[in-house]
């Protein structure tokens, strides 16, 4: 790592401006997209592209294209519409199992034919402790899962450890997707993170991890029929060298544009933006474990000194959203609870909770991960400013690339992310702050207070929505009252293309979902 200097202070009303000056040229030369060849410039990329290793915004992007999972959502209905995926029926025959009938005839992308095994391989691999690679997906989603039951080739057996209110909706979740097991066990668990086998309409031609991933069309998937012939997704990190490439027409399809960098699409004729404050907060991580963070009043002050309408109108022209509490509006009633306010900016109280703290100057290091998290690096700028106003000696530390393994030893402020994996409380909690969490696991998250296991059992298992909605509000209570990590805002980003692309943001799927399948994206003459 190495520190991140700052030469300027009181920055936060003018960081927004910052990305305007100089325009890095991409390439020269225009190339004509053809409808069936879509090329997506990407921020961030990938090191591989298991479907149960990959739980990232980056791996977001890639997954829906190349997998299938059990059961299968309406990209749009909220609430969420279930639909057979690679199972036609499902039923619970016990309170702790899920029977599911498999499709029969599905081809992988390997030539073989899925069935019963391939399903107890690709989810029972995520349950082995020993095997870092699916810890992530593990705890974020199937802690609960105790094993899977071949029946028959085409019948499952879904067993939980106590009764899941919440089995379709994580059976749905893309990291339940199923894989070739006859494939991994050839090539190896590394080998086919780079060469990966799904069921998907489209299979992986060519993908060299971090830089470019290839999709071809998959002739023989037992669906719709694919509508592209070939995506492929290329890294271009910087901003205006994305918005560079997009109206050069060296790729047809953008992500991650800011309000402040829209003007450069918009007066480009032959383009348009869709944009949303989509249900994503970026989040810093307080280490709990480290000494200078024990303290719960000097975690407070932190909060408190962070002025969040500040940062969503420098950073977001005001169309982000600054959070009055860890939820979204997109649970819907009886989960989403709008009478909360918790993130309050009060500078004074800061100080006082600095001083009961017994705060004495000490330095306050903030890693940062430049580029991964759109205009992350302002966003430290400004909050460095707001908190040296009221006494803490801070010092911002860039780290490169992002890994949620990265050594925290000496770091008190890590960056983080948490979308709404789908549209329930633990979407956004269970899918973070489990016990399961690396957060957890690594220490930086300790929740040490007498209720907060018991409340948060109830938010998460409890058979009655009422019942988890109670248990929920008393969990964010309790939350406000830890105060271990800082909620910043809930970012306004765009995606660009080619007017004659018809896209819509999935909202039933996880933010930055990219969906390209059959009825998810269209083209018109022009």
């Amino acid at each position: 790592m190495k520190p991140f200097i700052i030469t300027r202070s009181r920055l936060v009303l003018r960081v927004a401006g910052l990305l305007m000056a100089g325009c890095a040229v991409f390439a020269s030369g225009i190339a004509t997209a053809q409808v069936r060849e879509l090329r997506v410039g990407v921020a961030s990329h990938v090191r591989s592209l298991d479907v149960q290793e990959e739980t990232g915004n980056n791996g977001a992007q890639f997954l829906h294209q190349i997998y299938d999972t059990l059961i299968e959502r309406d990209n749009y209905a909220s609430p969420l519409r279930f639909m057979p995926g690679l199972a036609t029926s499902w039923k619970m025959v016990a309170p702790t199992t899920m029977e599911l009938r498999l499709r029969d005839g599905v081809v992988m992308h390997d030539g073989t034919i899925m069935d019963a095994q391939d399903v107890k391989f690709s989810l029972e691999r995520m349950l082995d402790p020993k095997e870092p690679r699916y810890s992530s997906t593990r705890g974020r989603f199937f802690y609960n899962l105790k094993s899977v039951e071949v029946v028959d080739r085409l019948t499952v057996r879904v067993h939980t450890h106590r009764p899941d209110p919440l089995l379709e909706t994580l059976l749905s979740a893309r990291n339940a997707g199923i894989t070739s097991r006859e494939h991994v066990e050839k090539v190896g668990k590394d080998k086919s993170g780079l060469f990966p086998v799904g069921s998907g309409p489209y299979r992986v031609q060519n993908f060299r991890p971090n830089e470019v991933a290839v999709l071809v069309r998959h002739d023989r998937f037992w669906g719709e029929k694919p509508p592209l012939d070939r995506i492929t997704y290329t890294r271009i990190p910087e901003v205006a060298a994305r918005i560079t490439a997009l109206v050069n027409r060296e790729v047809d399809f953008i992500t991650n544009v800011p309000p402040d960098q829209e003007g450069a699409v918009s007066r480009v004729k032959g383009f348009k933006l869709v944009g949303s404050a989509a249900p994503v907060f970026h989040v810093w991580v307080i280490n709990m474990s480290h000494p200078l963070m024990a303290s719960p009043d000097m975690r407070k002050a932190l909060n408190l000194a962070v002025d969040r309408e500040a940062l969503v109108k420098a950073l977001w022209n005001g169309r982000g959203i600054a959070p009055k509490a860890h939820q979204f509006k997109e649970y819907g009633a009886p989960m989403y609870m709008p009478d909360l306010d918790f993130y309050r900016y009060d500078p004074k109280q800061a100080q006082a909770l600095l001083k009961k703290a017994g705060y004495k100057g000490e330095t306050i290091n903030i890693m940062f991960f430049p580029e991964y998290y759109l205009y992350g690096n302002y966003a430290a700028v400004a909050v460095a400013d707001m908190w040296k106003r009221i006494g803490i000696n801070v010092k911002l530390l860039q780290h490169e690339p992002v890994f949620s393994n990265a050594d925290h030893t000496n770091i008190q402020i890590r960056p983080w992310s948490n979308p709404l994996y789908y549209p329930d409380p633990m979407g956004v909690f269970d899918t973070h702050w489990s016990d399961d969490s690396w957060v957890t696991k690594r220490g930086l998250w300790k929740p040490d207070h007498p209720q907060w296991k018991a409340t948060y059992e109830k938010a998460r298992f409890a058979p009655e929505p009422k019942e988890r909605a109670a248990a929920y509000r008393k969990l964010l209570q309790l939350s406000d009252q830890l105060s271990g990590w800082i909620v910043l805002y809930q970012p306004y980003e765009s995606v660009a293309m080619r007017d004659d692309i018809d896209w819509r943001v999935p909202t039933a799927q996880r933010p930055y979902e990219l969906t390209f399948r059959a009825g998810q994206i269209s083209f018109r003459s022009r």
